[in-house]
């Protein structure tokens, strides 16, 4: 009955799997080792002998399935961007061979901005305003704002996310409101600028290739020593739990 449900569980991630491969989301590499982490799953649910073992496959297959929205709309920013690197790159060499091509400015600007290179943006976007009155009058509110959003960022400000207030980059609490400024927002973009979506992905499939490992290894022993071996990672789990909890209060 176990295996059943699991075949059912792991049918939908291994098609959104080959489904994002056929796209171009993710890479042949990528895809083998996600589809080479279910098939050990399943293997795990068809030759276990424990339903102890059975049953956490199981929750490893049902948290894979859970996590395909996060998955997808990651693979689809990430492709995203990449059609954006390509378009700037043809833009660069279409503006190489005509310099006084603003158009083509213009996107340039647009795909620097989109990449996070706002100075380059406002280079770009502000030559085209100044050399073409026609670009000017389309374009010159959008370069007022990134300009005041470089301006924000040189100032190295942050808003409070609960009052809106402009603090000091350093503040570790909101000067009006006193709301402490660790929350979702700074943690955002701390992910964003240390690329932690990847490492997450990369650590969670790693995570499941060393389990799915072990628990064959534990299949094999005998039934006393997988008693002493949960036994054991109970205690040390619980140990290494409690020195966490322990380092998190000193810190606050």
């Amino acid at each position: 009955m176990l295996f059943v449900l699991g075949a059912l569980l792991a049918a939908v991630p291994v098609y959104r799997f080959v489904g994002w491969w056929i796209e171009g989301s993710i890479a042949g590499g990528e895809l083998a080792v996600l589809i080479c982490s279910y098939l050990g799953l399943m293997g795990l649910l068809l030759v276990s002998g424990s339903a102890w073992m059975a049953f956490m496959a199981l929750v490893l297959l049902v948290s894979g399935l859970a996590m395909l929205p996060w998955l997808g709309e990651m693979f689809n920013r990430r492709t995203l961007r990449k059609m954006d690197e390509e378009e700037m790159y043809r833009a660069r060499d279409a503006l190489a061979l005509n310099p006084e091509n603003h158009l083509v400015r213009v996107v340039l600007a647009e795909k620097l901005y989109k990449l996070g290179r706002l100075d380059e943006a406002i280079e770009h976007l502000e030559y085209a305003v100044e050399s073409s009155p026609a670009i000017s009058r389309l374009e010159r509110s959008k370069l007022q704002y990134w300009k005041r959003e470089q301006a924000f960022a040189q100032r190295k400000l942050v808003l409070c996310p609960m009052c809106g207030m402009e603090n000091p980059g350093e503040a570790g609490r909101c000067v009006q409101c006193g709301s402490p400024m660790e929350t979702f927002a700074a943690l955002k973009e701390w992910a964003t600028q240390e690329q932690a979506v990847p490492k997450v992905l990369r650590a969670w499939l790693t995570v499941m290739a060393v389990l799915t490992v072990l628990s064959f290894v534990f299949m094999m022993l005998p039934l006393d020593w997988q008693g002493v071996v949960t036994i054991a990672a109970l205690i040390v789990g619980a140990w290494y739990f409690l020195n966490r909890v322990k380092a998190w209060k000193q810190t606050v």
